[in-house]
């Protein structure tokens, strides 16, 4: 049994949903410490009031965002409950079952580890965007920080209080904070454990504040770094110029009679050599801001090109021979892993061939 002095709940919130009250009358149960953080709430703040007088609230004049608030709760925890050892975080939505909490910031508690509490997808009920949202982020993480993260848009988290500090000092003030964290955690060479929880979505995810576009943007963001945008921007251009030139070259090919590992390698070698060459000049003069000299890093991004070029070809060949498609349902093979192969060339290009300026 946890002792209720060692571990506070931390509740952000925008806008108090109905279910607020409930879920801190039953933390107050468990733990000795229940913070609300009130992120320049504007709307049902007369629900505040109605909180028991053992729950301290702290509030942000305007919306600040998640990150900042998550960030507010450890600080105040820091100056006002220095004895506590673990925080666990909870949506005040309604999503998370007390029970939930509990069994997370148990497992914190007793392993002095980072812990998610992690929904199961594959369920009905979940609403699509949330359950496609998932596996994109899951896989994106996966590659990028090598964590096999089940659910990457829990909100329920306990952290123990030696990563206190560690938190404070992650970039981030809305949304793509929590992705940020996985990356420090993994830069750290920190373990995160996982445990299962119950999947509640009231009226599809009403109550979320999330926006799609925009908050993304910012998650992406935040998992990749702030040249992420730029790079995309520069992929997506070359992405358009090689795929041109592929389809061209596959339907010029294909009126001559080529089999069709010939004609899939004879169309990617100028469709990947004209992409490239304008590739490379994007990353270099407008993401990356590399003053590395051409000679240094050209012939790096060469072996990049030809190393991710190279699995493209087996990857597009194997698929298309799979399953048994021609025409242009060949690009759409290529396409297909391409997608996969664009983090392995930012990763690569971000620490290796543009290294000098980091």
């Amino acid at each position: 049994m946890i002792p209720k002095e060692a571990v506070a709940a931390v509740i952000p919130v925008y806008n108090p949903e109905p279910g607020l009250k409930s879920l801190t009358v039953s933390l107050l149960e468990m733990f000795a410490t229940v913070v609300v953080v009130d992120d320049g709430s504007c709307e049902n703040v007369e629900d505040f009031a109605k909180l028991p007088e053992e729950v301290s609230i702290v509030r942000h004049k305007v919306n600040r965002g998640k990150g900042r608030a998550i960030k507010t709760g450890i600080a105040w925890l820091k100056k006002n409950r220095p004895g506590v050892e673990v925080a666990v975080f909870a949506d005040g939505d309604g999503q998370h079952c007390p029970k939930d909490v509990a069994k997370v910031a148990e497992k914190s508690y007793e392993t002095g580890l980072a812990v998610l509490g992690v929904r199961d997808f594959l369920k009905s009920g979940v609403p699509f965007r949330s359950r496609l949202g998932n596996i994109v982020t899951a896989f994106l993480v996966r590659i990028m920080y090598r964590i096999p993260i089940y659910d990457t848009q829990t909100g329920l988290r306990a952290i123990p209080s030696r990563l206190f500090d560690m938190m404070l000092e992650t970039e981030g003030e809305k949304f793509e904070y929590e992705m940020r964290l996985f990356g420090k955690l993994a830069m750290a060479h920190e373990s995160l454990e996982q445990v299962p929880i119950k999947t509640i979505y009231i009226e599809s995810n009403r109550a979320s504040h999330f926006r799609p576009v925009r908050d993304t943007i910012r998650i992406y963001r935040g998992l990749f770094g702030g040249r992420f945008i730029k790079f995309m921007g520069s992929s997506i251009a070359s992405f358009l110029i090689e795929n041109a030139v592929f389809a061209g070259m596959i339907l010029f090919l294909e009126s001559f009679g080529f089999s069709r590992n010939y004609d899939i390698l004879f169309a990617m070698l100028p469709a990947r050599s004209t992409s490239s060459a304008v590739n490379y000049y994007l990353n270099r003069r407008h993401v990356f801001h590399s003053k590395v000299k051409k000679r240094a890093s050209i012939w790096k991004y060469a072996l990049v090109v030809l190393t991710i070029m190279s699995i493209s070809i087996v990857g597009t060949t194997c698929l298309s021979t799979l399953l048994n498609v021609d025409g242009l349902s060949i690009t759409l093979m290529k396409i297909l892993a391409d997608v996969v192969l664009f983090i392995l060339s930012y990763k690569l290009q971000k620490l290796w061939v543009f290294r000098q300026d980091y």
